[in-house]
């Protein structure tokens, strides 16, 4: 990826003092200093490629420069590619039969917060506090919790047996047991921490094999592919009437913090 938008940062600076020393040559020509009519000879093409060269050898950070000013331009063009596949999905992303929600007072809630995470991602359990602080502590806003299990095979177990607490209403109980567990998250190991939760275990395993929970999911896969999100934890904050959407993928909470009060704002 990188050799690439070095080559196309070269590229760029080369094109461009090449089109700065064609100019020049051009101008020179219609003086009656060149060859005249506008086009080069052959020996000047070759002073332009030598020209070009000795610049951009002794200028390298052009280059950087160049790359650094694309690599912006497609950051910044991705980010709001997402942002709008985020306002058209919204009705998907706060859906609740795909999903869980919760929050101190979901009802009057002016923010959502959607989290896609998966289980045995470190910064999604480094961002547990944060969550469940959204989830009892500001009236505003609305956690919604959308599984998205990416990094073993495991993850896609515990995520069907979580969706599957909801059944028990121990959907919350069994999500943050699992995420602030340690260790691979192996079917006994997640049978195990689901009977220490309370719940009914062969009742779970039975509700987890329903069809609704692996559709859930893969619905949930299909809104990171629209989003273009591929890693966890991804955070989606929107005003509920959908005047604000923004994303922010990693676990940056400072920015998740300021980026639900100006949905705040916006939903004012």
């Amino acid at each position: 990826m990188l050799n690439a938008k070095l080559a196309i940062g070269a590229a760029l600076a080369g094109a461009f003092v090449l089109g700065a020393v064609a100019v020049g040559l051009s101008s020179a020509s219609s003086d009656g200093s060149g060859s005249g009519g506008g086009a080069f000879s052959d020996a000047q093409e070759d002073e332009i490629r030598a020209i070009v060269r000795t610049y951009l050898m002794d200028n390298p950070e052009v280059i950087i420069d160049a790359v650094n000013a694309f690599s912006e331009r497609e950051r910044v063009a991705a980010a709001e590619n997402a942002r709008q596949a985020a306002m058209s999905n919204l009705d998907r992303l706060l859906d609740p039969k795909t999903a869980f929600i919760h929050g101190k007072d979901p009802a009057k809630a002016k923010v959502a917060v959607v989290e896609l995470f998966d289980y045995h991602c470190g910064f999604c359990k480094r961002a547990v506090n944060l969550v469940r602080e959204m989830t009892e502590d500001d009236e505003d806003v609305k956690v919604v919790f959308r599984e998205f299990p990416i990094l073993r095979p495991e993850s896609e177990l515990a995520a069907e047996m979580a969706l599957a607490a909801r059944e028990q209403d121990k959907f919350l109980d069994l999500h943050f047991a699992l995420m602030e567990s340690a260790g691979v998250l192996t079917r006994e190991r997640i049978l195990e921490i689901a009977g220490e939760t309370g719940l009914d275990v062969a009742r779970l395993e039975t509700a987890a094999k329903r069809a609704e929970i692996g559709a859930a999911i893969e619905s949930n896969r299909e809104l990171a592919r629209e989003l273009g999100v591929g890693g966890t934890p991804a955070f989606i904050i929107a005003s509920i009437d959908g005047d604000y959407v923004e994303i922010v993928e990693g676990f940056r909470a400072d920015d998740v913090l300021a980026k639900i009060e100006e949905a705040k704002k916006a939903a004012s």
